[in-house]
């Protein structure tokens, strides 16, 4: 094997450890994003429930016992 055989045979493995370390990174945004969705829709679960919570709170006991009585099953 020659020398420049020998550098073709170094870059190719380089090229194939680069494109390795490449896909691994795509894996990796792929799931950081996947988390991140998770995160946001757990986030506006929280604010829809901090909403909800300070409407009821601001009810009177009669007005939270009628909209209670709306939805029991019939």
């Amino acid at each position: 094997m020659d020398i420049l055989g020998l550098a073709l045979a170094v870059l190719k493995f380089v090229n194939f450890l680069m494109g390795m370390i490449n896909r691994e990174q795509a894996k990796q945004d792929g799931r950081n994003e996947v988390i991140a969705e998770m995160a946001l829709a757990i986030a506006q679960r929280v604010a829809s429930k901090k909403a909800i919570q300070e409407k009821v709170n601001a009810m009177s006991d009669a007005e939270v016992d009628a909209g209670l009585r709306g939805l029991e099953p019939k």
